[in-house]
């Protein structure tokens, strides 16, 4: 797509056969494509013209009653053109002069095409502004500047994090996983991360979660409740749990949530840090979770007892509880 400034002159030269004194009929005609999906939307009502035999009909009616007027002038404020392959769009915005008076802001878009060295016109939509008061009854926000400020003020959660800025992070990994590389070669081996793949990303989709990011043969995931998240790490590890190819699945599952900084759709901080410490705690076929989802399940799963576990990195030790799935 690139900018295309001929389209504006284009514009204003169809303007210039259509408007003025003695409007050039055939000349504006001949800037048209000869086709029957045409269509031109005036600032009137019933101007809704499809098709160039009503759109010519329309033409040789509309032009003479226009130059009986005086004909129309027109100085342009603002005008952009872009083009790709064999089709081009040009705006316009601009002040209407007739008779002795101005007409409100006007605004025109054409969308044209190529035919042969030509450009020609397939649609065309031309009218006068009005206030959103006028309209409406009421203000919208309009300025380009107050738009842009409130979408970002306004801004939505990450996806993944609850409408409180909370989020239940989930690690999992596959267990002794080099090793079933180096006995399934590297051909197997790709072929069973896409099953693998297959099953986690499908039951994330299907309990609202959000996949971060992969690494390698785990992945790093984001639900806005934890027990969606404790939902869906059941149904990963039952899928999981069946086998590939007759080749036994081993996976552990961490689970911890809390705040975390949100960022270019990653989160950091302390809550993944130790989600991450408890998947990596976790024995093979395995999901733990921390106390606070524990809390947050509130008795909805069964869980065995607490496990204290001392994580690398963190000073103090926590409370894990594994989530009884078989």
């Amino acid at each position: 797509m690139e900018p295309a400034p001929e389209l504006i002159s284009f514009l204003e030269k169809v303007l210039d056969l259509a408007w003025g004194a003695r409007p050039d009929i055939e000349g504006h005609l001949d800037a048209w494509a000869r086709h029957e999906g045409i269509l031109f939307i005036g600032p009137d009502p019933e101007e809704w013209i499809e098709g160039i035999d009503q759109f010519s009909a329309a033409v040789k009616i509309q032009l003479p009653e226009q130059s009986e007027l005086g004909g129309l002038t027109y100085e342009t404020d603002r005008a952009i053109g872009w083009k790709e392959g064999s089709v081009g769009w040009v705006a316009w915005r601009g002040r209407i002069g007739v008779r002795d008076s101005e007409l409100p802001e006007a605004r025109m878009t054409a969308i044209v095409h190529e035919d042969g060295p030509y450009w020609k016109v397939v649609h065309f939509h031309f009218s006068y502004t009005k206030s959103n008061l006028e309209s409406l009854g009421s203000e919208l926000t309009t300025s380009v500047d107050d738009l842009l400020l409130a979408v970002a003020s306004e801004a939505p959660p990450p996806s993944g994090m609850s409408g409180d800025g909370s989020v239940t992070i989930m690690f999992t990994d596959l267990e002794e996983s080099t090793a079933l590389m180096e006995e399934l070669g590297e051909a197997r081996w790709l072929e069973l991360l896409a099953w693998h793949d297959g099953i986690v990303t499908r039951q994330v989709a299907t309990f609202g979660g959000t996949v971060v990011k992969g690494q390698g043969d785990g992945f790093m995931i984001a639900f806005p409740a934890a027990g969606a998240a404790a939902a869906c790490a059941i149904a990963i590890q039952r899928a999981i749990s069946a086998g590939w190819s007759g080749v036994h699945i081993s996976m552990r599952i961490g689970l911890h949530a809390g705040n975390a900084t949100a960022e270019g759709g990653d989160f950091f901080g302390r809550t993944v840090v130790v989600a991450a410490r408890i998947a990596g705690a976790a024995d093979g076929g395995q999901i733990l979770v921390s106390k606070v989802v524990q809390d947050e399940l509130a008795g909805a799963f069964t869980l065995g007892s607490a496990r204290p576990l001392t994580l690398k990195g963190l000073s103090e030790s926590i409370e894990a509880f594994p989530v009884i799935w078989t």
